[in-house]
């Protein structure tokens, strides 16, 4: 069993953009902003197949709200952008909309 739950619980994001695989990816790097992660563990976080994550992780680089933080025995890790204004405010709409869930 993994350490990490299933970004669907309780994640607002997608309900709101959809749930396609950069929103899940992302949701998934957002919900463990303080680690980085592996693709098999964003796989697992994100529910979505391996090979999802990696042909989608690239085009998250290159929007600068995810990064290749280092490589752990030749497997890269990759977390949240922390320096992106993008990902930041991802973040903060994340929480936004979790406010607004919990008003209602």
């Amino acid at each position: 069993m993994s350490e990490f739950h299933a970004y669907a619980d309780g994640a607002a994001l997608p309900e709101l953009l959809g749930h396609s695989p950069q929103v899940t990816i992302l949701t998934a790097l957002l919900s463990e902003s303080d680690v980085d992660l592996s693709i098999t563990h964003i796989s697992d976080i994100a529910d979505i197949h391996r090979t999802t994550v990696h042909d989608h992780i690239d085009g998250l680089i290159a929007l600068n709200v995810v990064k290749k933080t280092r490589e752990v025995a030749g497997t890269p890790m990759y977390s949240i952008n922390k320096q992106s204004e993008v990902a930041e405010d991802l973040a903060q709409l994340e929480w936004d909309l979790l406010d607004a869930i919990a008003e209602q």
